[in-house]
C-alpha cells in the first residue's frame, strides 16, 4: 500500500486549517502524512494549532497512538527526508508568496517518493472514506489526476462543483462542474482537493508559481492532459467545502481571476486573447451595475497589469 502525503497551505485561517488537519486525520486509510505550511500568516498560526492539537489530542480511526508533530522552518523543513517526517508537519514560511509557491516547498521535498499527493485546501473538512476512495480511483488508471465531489459545509445535500470546472477560452472564465453527466466536459480539477501519483508530478512539474493566485491548478492540468494523463473524478469521495474564506468574494479575487485567467490564455491560448480582453469590460459594466465598485476596479485593475505586466503589491495581500 502506497504512502499519501497531504499538502496543506494556510494563510491567517488557523481555526480552519485545524478543522480540516482533525478531519483529515480521521481518514481510515492507514498511510498518510500531512504537511501544513504557513505562507507567513503572522498571526502565530502554527504554534495555535501545535497548542490546540496538544490540548485536544487528535483521536484517529488511522493511527492508535499518540500524533507526532514538527513545527520546522522552511530552510530547516527542505533538509529533512520525508520518509523520516512525523505524521504532522508544520513548516513556516518566510513570505506569503501565493497558492502554488506554498504547495510547492512541500511539493519539491515529496514528488521523488513512490507515494500519492494530495493537495488539500485549508477551508474543506473530508468525509472518513474519501482519501481510501480517492486513491482507489488512482490506483484504477495509469497515472490519473483524481478529484473529489465538493459539497458545501453548511448543506452538505448541496453540490458546489463535481470535481473541477470547464474553460470557456473566449471569455476567459472557468464554471463549475455540478453533475455527472458533464464530467467529460471537465478541463481541470480543482486545486482545492486534487490527488495524483508522486509521478505524475514529477513528469508535469510543480505548480505554476507566476499566478499567485487562481488559474494554476488550470494550468497545471492543461500541462498534464497535454502529456497524456487523463483526469477523473472520484464520485465516492467526497470534501465539505467553505468556498474561498482566505480571499473572500471582492477586489483580490476579481484582480487575480481576471489578470490570471488572461495570464493562462497568453500561456496556452494566445488566439483567444483579444476576445477574453474584450470581455473584461463586459464584466466591468456588470458590476458596476450591481453596485459592486470594489469588485468592477478588480477586474479592471486585473486586466490593465495583464497588458503592462506589473506584478500585484504582495503587501497588500
Amino acid at each position: 500500500m502506497k504512502p499519501c502525503y497531504i499538502l496543506v497551505v494556510n494563510y491567517k485561517r488557523w481555526e480552519e486549517a485545524l478543522e480540516c488537519i482533525r478531519s483529515v486525520f480521521d481518514s481510515d486509510y492507514p498511510d498518510f502524512k500531512v504537511i501544513l505550511t504557513d505562507n507567513c500568516s503572522g498571526n502565530g498560526s502554527l504554534e495555535k494549532i501545535r497548542q490546540d492539537l496538544q490540548d485536544r489530542p487528535v483521536e484517529a480511526s488511522g493511527i492508535s497512538r499518540p500524533l507526532k508533530t514538527l513545527l520546522v522552518p522552511r530552510q530547516e523543513f527542505a533538509a529533512l527526508p520525508p520518509s523520516k517526517l512525523p505524521d504532522l508537519t508544520l513548516v513556516q514560511n518566510d513570505s506569503n508568496a501565493g497558492f502554488a509557491a506554498g504547495n510547492n516547498i512541500a511539493l519539491r521535498a515529496v514528488m521523488e517518493e513512490d507515494a500519492f499527493i494530495w493537495l488539500l485546501n485549508p477551508d474543506m473538512t473530508v468525509a472518513t472514506d474519501t482519501l481510501a476512495a480517492m486513491i482507489r480511483c488512482a490506483q484504477s488508471g495509469e497515472h490519473t489526476v483524481v478529484g473529489s465531489v465538493h459539497r458545501s459545509f453548511y448543506d452538505h445535500s448541496t453540490i458546489i462543483l463535481y470535481g473541477g470546472a470547464r474553460v470557456n477560452y473566449w471569455l476567459g472564465n472557468t464554471s463549475f462542474i455540478k453533475k455527472p453527466e458533464d464530467i467529460g466536459r471537465t478541463g481541470y480539477i480543482s486545486g482545492g482537493s486534487l490527488l495524483a501519483d508522486a509521478s505524475t508530478f514529477r513528469a508535469v512539474g510543480i505548480l505554476p508559481e507566476d499566478y499567485f493566485l487562481y488559474w494554476e491548478e488550470t494550468d497545471w492540468c492543461y500541462q498534464a492532459r497535454a502529456k497524456g494523463f487523463p483526469i477523473v473524478v472520484c464520485p465516492e469521495a467526497t470534501t465539505y467545502d467553505k468556498r474561498s474564506t482566505t480571499i473572500g468574494n471582492g477586489f483580490w479575487a476579481d484582480y487575480f481571476y481576471t489578470r490570471n485567467g488572461l495570464l493562462f490564455l497568453k500561456k496556452f491560448k494566445r488566439a483567444y486573447v483579444p476576445s477574453a480582453f474584450l470581455m473584461t469590460f463586459v464584466r466591468v459594466a456588470k458590476k458596476l451595475a450591481l453596485g459592486q465598485g470594489g469588485r468592477a476596479k478588480g477586474v479592471m485593475l486585473g486586466a490593465i497589469d495583464f497588458l503592462t505586466g506589473r506584478r500585484y503589491e504582495k503587501k497588500r495581500i
